[in-house]
């Protein structure tokens, strides 16, 4: 009797499973303000399921799927693992019951209220009209006076995906911050004794779809309001500062220094506050030396990728002055400019000389049309990559960079066309290019197999173009060099002029197949063969100071 019980339970328990596996309903989803009209969603007894997917990118989730499965990292780079059969998770700290995950043909589908408690989330659903929003709750609201206006810090239960909109009006005077993604809850509004200009504070839903909280603060007078810092809390909220002051001769402030971006071309910090002035910053070899016009009231977490134009930055403060350190991989250009309210943007990028002659460069997009070239292993949870398609987005990079480089680019084919070996020979020998280069990634008949760089060359004047090209392909991708190796292949053999073949990684090894899917590494790649380009025509620029 005890063994057909359990039995019967098993069974209503799988039935149920599958009802939900094959009842996908379309609902409306916004995550943080970003919406997802269309995302199949299964609900079961009211709870919706969404399959894991590039939707949780937009709650800024870096995840990894397992067979028993999935692991995450929060923007609070808080991690943790969600089994199959979990019903209680533990999250920095926090013990949370949620709904086990459901699977549909190998697919892990989240429950998203679940979801929610775990993330710090505010959950609002509509079954009836089919719409989920998952939300930033509102936590509390600080205020104070300082040396320089009025600090108002508000945090939020999650990290939200933009800045926050600021901006004054007039009749009455008031000053008001818009804060996307959020949604409003019981907090203590904050008093002060002494206010003025202000005379008090505000904090209302002002819009549903998308979610936006609006804060506002009355004055008798005009005034300015910029946002002074942002800081990521240990108990995973996310806190917004505010600075307030009389718009009529506001004092100077340096609010936080953020890294806005660090690419292998291009860096940028964005100095957050009220700055009367420029900034004075002097060069010297691989070292920036940025003097502030004042000491930071907040701190600075500078954490960069190990590819980018920056190596690493640091604050030297002193008793009598500050100054920001930056230490770059290569040289490059820096140079200042305002952001308007937001105070001032502090950009280091590569730039190129402009070339000793004109040149002209055919980008061989390897495959096309009939002949798709490599293709990556099916997985349940991704789709295919085909040679030929990621062939031609990293030669239309190549494209790009090279003609911001001064370079004139012909392209053998633009879209998905078949264009046969002697077609791709006669449009580079009659053109009589400076330089022939095709792009293709490579594949092993055992998936996994092999992985790293190679570069194919055939006549002797194309060894030092293969070369250069190789050694920035090292350089940028951090892959296993294969070596330049010398082949009869078609294209390089029949060429009149300088000619190489890319083989940058393999698709069909796991990891390199991975990195592929990444639209920042197809740009490296192309950024590689673009600086071996230019090393080899001897275009490369040196360090050069650009002026404030």
């Amino acid at each position: 009797m005890r063994l057909q019980f359990k039995i019967t339970i098993f069974l209503l328990v799988a039935l149920a499973k599958i009802a939900v596996a094959q009842n996908p309903t379309p609902t409306r989803l916004l995550l943080l303000g970003e919406a997802f009209p269309n995302l199949t969603v299964f609900w079961d007894s009211g709870e919706p399921f969404a399959p894991a997917g590039d939707w949780m990118s937009a709650l800024k989730l870096h995840w990894t799927v397992r067979s028993d499965g999935i692991e995450f990292e929060t923007p609070n780079r808080f991690r943790f693992f969600w089994s199959k059969e979990a019903t209680n998770l533990t999250v920095n700290g926090r013990n949370v019951e949620v709904t086990p995950l459901r699977q549909q043909e190998g697919v892990f589908l989240l429950p998203l209220i679940s979801l929610a408690r775990v993330l710090g989330l505010t959950a609002i659903v509509n079954q009836e009209k089919k719409v989920v929003k998952l939300v930033a709750p509102l936590r509390s609201i600080e205020a104070s006076r300082t040396e320089f206006g009025f600090l108002v810090s508000i945090a939020f239960g999650y990290p939200l995906p933009t800045f926050p909109k600021i901006g004054v009006l007039r009749q009455p005077d008031r000053a008001y911050s818009d804060f996307t993604g959020a949604a409003l809850s019981s907090v203590n509004l904050p008093t002060l004794t002494e206010m003025h200009p202000l005379t008090g504070f505000r904090l209302g839903q002002f819009s549903d779809d998308p979610p936006v909280i609006r804060f506002v603060a009355d004055a008798v007078s005009p005034v300015s309001i910029r946002v002074a810092g942002r800081e990521l809390t240990t108990d995973g909220c996310e806190k917004w500062h505010l600075i307030l002051q009389p718009a009529e001769k506001p004092s100077p402030w340096l609010g936080q220094i953020l890294v806005k971006e660090n690419s292998p071309t291009k860096a940028a910090f964005l100095l957050l506050g009220h700055l009367d002035s420029g900034l004075n910053f002097k060069q010297e070899s691989l070292t920036l030396v940025v003097n502030l016009p004042a000491k930071p009231v907040f701190a600075s977490e500078f954490i960069f990728r190990n590819d980018g134009l920056v190596k690493s930055a640091s604050l030297d403060l002193s008793e009598n002055e500050a100054k920001l350190v930056i230490e770059l991989r290569e040289p490059a250009n820096a140079y200042w400019r305002p952001e308007g309210d937001l105070g001032i943007t502090f950009a280091v990028e590569l730039s190129y000389q402009t070339p000793k002659q004109s040149r002209l460069i055919v980008v061989d997009a390897g495959h096309g049309g009939k002949d798709p070239g490599a293709i990556s292993p099916f997985r349940r949870d991704k789709p295919r990559l085909i040679e030929k398609e990621l062939t031609l987005d990293i030669a239309f990079r190549l494209k790009r960079l090279l003609e911001q480089a001064g370079y004139k680019v012909v392209m053998t084919r633009t879209d998905d066309t078949y264009v046969s070996l002697p077609d791709r020979v006669a449009i580079a020998n009659s053109l009589q290019a400076h330089a022939f280069v095709s792009v293709h990634l490579n594949s092993y008949p055992q998936p996994g197999g092999q992985w790293g760089t190679e570069v194919y060359y055939w006549t002797p004047q194309s060894y030092p173009l293969a070369e250069s090209i190789y050694r920035h392909l090292l350089a940028l991708l951090g892959r296993k060099g294969n070596g330049i190796r010398q082949r009869q292949l078609y294209v390089v053999r029949n060429t009149t002029m300088p000619s190489v073949l890319v083989e940058s990684c393999y698709m069909n090894h796991p990891e390199e197949e991975e990195l592929l899917r990444d639209e920042d590494f197809r740009e490296r790649i192309a950024l590689a063969i673009c600086r071996g380009i230019l090393e080899f025509f001897g275009d490369l620029r040196m360090l050069e100071r650009r002026g404030e």
